[in-house]
Formats: C-alpha cells, structure tokens, sequence
C-alpha cells in the first residue's frame, strides 16, 4: 500500500489514536495494529505527524483485525477541527461557515496536505469537494466518509443547529450498510460520483457563529499570507491560486478588492504587485470567476438577460452584451438557445 506519493504526505495522528481507542475499547492488543509500519503505540501517542503511508497500513490493519468496515465512520463520527491543529484553531474562530471554509482549503492547499478541499458555488449551494494527492486504493471509502462528517460536525459546532438538507455525494459504490449511515449522517447521500463532496444550501453559509474570535482569526489572515509569500519564491503563484479560489466560493455579488484587501491585512499596492509577478491582477481574476457565473445564469436559469446583467455587477445591460460576445463569439441570447454549449471562448467578463 505504500508508494513514493504515501511516503512523502504526512498527516495528524488524531485518526490514528482514533483506531488504536476503538481497539482498546474492544478489549483487543493493539499490537496487530502496527505490524508492517515502524510505528508504536508510544510514537503513536507522542502527537507527532506521521507517514500517510503508514496510517494506510494502520487502517488496513484495524479493518482486517476487528472486521469493521464502518471505521471510516467511527473516525468521522469523533473528528472536530481539533484535529487540524493550528488551521483548526483558524477554522474554529472564523466569523461564520463559508470563512471557516476557505480557510480550511487555503492552508490545505499551501501545506502540502495529502487532501486537496475545494469550493465552488453554485446557484444553490456550496460544494465542498475532497481531492487526494495519493493513491488510497480501497482505504478512500474511510477517508471520505471521514471527510463528510468532518464537514457535517464542523457546520453543526458552528451554528448548533443539525445539518439536515445538505446533499452528500460519495466517490464510491454503495458499502452496504445503510443503518450506519442513518445513524451518523444528518443528510441525504448517494453514491458512484466522480468526486466526494458535501453540498451545502447557501442559507447555512454565512450564519455568524458564537466561538468568533477577532485575534485569532486575524492571526490566520497574517500565517496565511506569510505562507503566501514564502510559496511566491517557489514560483507556485499562491496569490493567484488564493484569490481564484476564494472568489469561487462567493455568490455573486463578488467581493471587491478592498473587501478581499481587508481579509489579508495587505495593501492594494503589495497585493496588486503579487499579482504582477505571477501574471495576472485582480481584474483579471475576478473577470474569470465572472465569466463562469455569466455561463451558469445562462445555461441553468430562466433570468433574463437584464437580471443577469444585474447580478453581476453591470450597470449597463449593454456593456454585459457586447463584452459576453466578444469572450464567447455570440450573444448571450444565443448561447442560451444553444444550451450553453458554446465552446468558443474568447476571454474573460469585465465589470
């Protein structure tokens, strides 16, 4: 099960712990757990991180040694944002659930975790998308199922209300134990989806929570950016990949830049000058995000053009006209006839 890619991530112990617990709580020796890792239970409790490809072993272990195959469960079930250390601390402090959110994803992708968090969305909702880094074979049933209760106890910490109309969706086939699901999740799921993701109804996303705390939350905003600028030097464009991802997590209307200026503790001149050298601004990036949403309205809803125009950001019904079809080589009246099918894109909305 190890591989070059398991050996380079590492991850929390927190899981781990989880499964020698739930061994010791069965009145098992939990020696079988380590066999074929050079983990102990000692290293194991020392709170260090350790090789993911280890915790891969560990699980398969437990799976083999105590025949459950609902682990993945039992793990979600116990997992809270303690488990994410210091962007835990971050995500339990955030002013409401779409912030706690982005900067889960922020820190998951600047510290090279083996799980990649996206956001994205929709008219509907936010869809909060799981991507792993390394090979998980069979063990990725348990690491989703982990992830989705991680996000379901996360909302429901935060706003002490049960998550009970999100939309679960699950990379794999259906495991055959659908009372342990109802027993955990508060949500509807379903299952063989291309990719794992929580789907939560935008009303949820920015109620404030009550655990708010300005000075550490404003201590993220700054290890945010200082991780931002030691990436720069890596050419890896982390200002660019920041701001692409955090807008696509708005509902148009889109933050203006002071907004996202404000969130960052940065100047507009150190910002814009980030942005320069990676090649590309602000306008450039927003003007992206704005093209999917121009697509979207027209494709998935009955808005006029007018509405459309308005929803993002124009004034002038026939700026948004002329703009969309230069980017798109028609007029937004005909790529909606076309079933937002059009695939000749040109650029990029400018409000």
């Amino acid at each position: 099960m190890n591989d070059v890619s398991s050996t380079f991530y590492t991850i929390s112990p927190v899981h781990a712990c989880f499964l020698l617990r739930d061994c010791l709580q069965r009145g098992l020796a939990p020696e079988p757990l380590f066999d074929g890792t050079p983990l102990t239970r000692t290293e194991l409790e020392s709170g260090n991180a350790i090789i993911v490809g280890d915790f891969l072993r560990l699980l398969e272990n437990a799976r083999q040694y105590t025949g459950d195959e609902t682990l993945g469960l039992m793990i979600g079930r116990h997992t809270n944002v303690a488990a994410l250390g210091p962007i835990g601390g971050a995500a339990a402090t955030a002013p409401t659930v779409r912030e706690g959110l982005q900067v889960m994803e922020s820190f998951a992708r600047l510290h090279a975790s083996y799980i990649r968090i996206e956001l994205v969305s929709s008219l509907h909702c936010l869809s909060v998308r799981f991507r792993y880094l390394v090979p998980l074979g069979e063990a990725e049933r348990f690491h989703c199922e982990t992830a989705v209760l991680f996000i379901q106890n996360y909302v429901e910490m935060l706003t002490g209300l049960p998550l009970d109309n999100a939309q679960y969706r699950f990379s794999f086939a259906n495991p055959g134990y659908p009372q342990a699901y109802q027993r955990c999740m508060h949500s509807a799921l379903s299952f063989d989806h291309e990719q794992t993701t929580v789907e939560i109804p935008h009303p949820w996303l920015d109620l404030r929570s009550p655990y708010f705390d300005a000075e550490t939350w404003n201590q993220a905003q700054f290890h945010l950016v200082q991780r931002m600028n030691e990436q720069s030097a890596q050419s890896d464009n982390p200002f660019t990949q920041h701001i692409t991802a955090l807008l696509h997590s708005f509902e148009p209307p889109l933050p203006a830049q002071h907004t996202i200026l404000e969130r960052l503790h940065l100047s507009e001149r150190t910002l814009n000058r980030r942005l320069q050298l990676e090649g590309t601004s602000f306008r450039d990036i927003k003007a992206e995000v704005l093209q999917h949403w121009a697509r979207l309205y027209l494709a998935e809803t009955d808005f006029t053009v007018e509405a459309v125009a308005a929803a993002l950001g124009y004034q002038d019904t026939a700026n948004f006209r002329r703009a969309f079809r230069k980017r798109e080589g028609c007029s937004p009246g005909e790529f909606r006839k076309s079933g937002g099918q059009n695939g000749d894109s040109q650029g990029s909305l400018n409000v």
